[in-house]
């Protein structure tokens, strides 16, 4: 090999290096800038004109700041207005890009940080709560939306009725159907622990079959289940819908997972305020509410069945009601039970399930919930003080 082979040789050696550190160098430069690109963005972002200047000046300060914020949505009537407050935009008014996911459990999703808030039943929620999943509930969402049912030919006349029966439910023992159950039956002298035995069928469908066949006597079932399929041919024999005992407390709630509501304090503020004013919305404007939902296929079946479960529901809870629910379940609970832990008071168990994130206050001109006096419900909440 001559020497000016190798000159050359070594010459291109030498420039590749230097092409590739640069090339190194580029790469690494982007990688550094990014994070300060999205901070110099974030600083930037116009502040929203329903966020006060103080909470903005906050809200830049926190983790969750100019990120997308996922929370868990699978569809129904029942868990609808956090998704209506994204498609309402109400998120954004404050300054929050919220986007729904879908996935397990709000337990689970919830619980685990994949999504940062979601709603589900009380019944489903508050014994995991208490033994330390990492959320808390931050709003009431509705009343209503269970019941127990027999055939409309069953010799099952009332609660006292059911009284040696055997009683299908369709998510396991120790989980929100048989623990709305335990609730129902007591209220009505029963002992749910030994006068009624609990069946567990996960299929609906395969429910009604075992009624038919008398298998199970009763089965606690959806509200909206029976009104779009059996409205003819069921019989409700109590409910957290429409039993009185039951109308003055809240079945489901909006769960917030700990470390969000910890880091991002202002940000988990403003999601409240907008799940809240969906709801007063969902129940002010139901209509337009529904449409919302079938327009993005969110919801099926006929209009008419859809509209009258959705008007049982009665959506936007005060927190005022809801922490008497709160209060009153987690007696019960502790009473028959369900909540094992002898340890834990009243007291012990809300201050576990319960934070005052956003309180009704908080929101100038918000319409309450109160479906025992229904005549309040309009009547904004300072105004409702004074």
């Amino acid at each position: 090999m001559n020497k000016g082979f190798k000159k050359f040789m070594a010459l291109t050696l030498v420039s590749a290096m230097m092409i590739s550190t640069v090339a190194c160098g580029k790469k690494e430069a982007t990688e550094e800038s990014k994070e300060p690109a999205k901070q110099e963005a974030n600083v930037n972002m116009e502040k929203p004109e329903a966020v006060s200047e103080e909470d903005w000046e906050a809200m830049k300060k926190e983790p969750a700041f100019g990120t997308e914020l996922n929370y868990l949505f699978n569809g129904g009537q029942c868990v609808s207005a956090k998704y209506l407050a994204e498609q309402l935009g109400y998120y954004k008014e404050y300054g929050i890009n919220a986007k729904y996911v879908q996935g397990s459990s709000v337990v689970e999703t919830v619980g685990n940080g994949k999504a940062l808030w979601g709603t589900d039943h009380i019944a489903t929620m508050l014994v995991p709560v208490t033994k330390g999943v990492n959320m808390t509930f931050v709003a009431g969402a509705h009343i209503g939306c269970k019941s127990i049912f027999v055939p409309k030919d069953s010799p099952i006349k009332s609660v006292e009725d059911l009284r040696g029966k055997t009683i299908a439910i369709h998510d396991g023992i120790g989980n929100s159907d048989q623990n709305i159950s335990y609730r129902l039956l007591d209220e009505y002298g029963i002992d749910p622990t030994k006068d009624v035995k609990f069946k567990n069928i996960e299929d609906s469908a395969a429910t009604v079959a075992a009624m038919e066949n008398g298998e199970v006597d009763a089965s606690i079932f959806s509200d909206y289940f029976v009104i779009a399929n059996y409205k003819d041919s069921m019989r409700m024999v109590c409910s957290i819908t429409h039993s009185p005992e039951f109308k003055d407390e809240a079945c489901c709630v909006t769960a917030m997972n700990n470390d969000f509501i910890k880091d991002n304090p202002v940000h988990a503020k403003y999601v409240v305020k907008a799940i809240k004013r969906a709801g007063e919305f969902a129940r002010l404007q139901p209509n337009d509410a529904v449409q919302i939902m079938y327009d993005t296929d969110k919801m099926t079946g006929k209009e008419e069945d859809q509209l009258e479960f959705w008007n049982t529901l009665y959506f936007g809870l005060s927190d005022e009601f809801t922490k008497r629910a709160l209060e009153e379940i987690a007696e019960d609970y502790l009473r028959l039970g369900i909540i094992e832990d002898k340890n834990l008071s009243v007291e012990d168990v809300m201050a576990k399930a319960w934070k005052d994130v956003c309180p009704d206050t908080e929101i100038e001109g918000l319409t309450v919930g109160d479906p025992v006096k229904p005549e309040n419900a309009v009547i904004p909440i300072k105004q409702r003080e004074e």
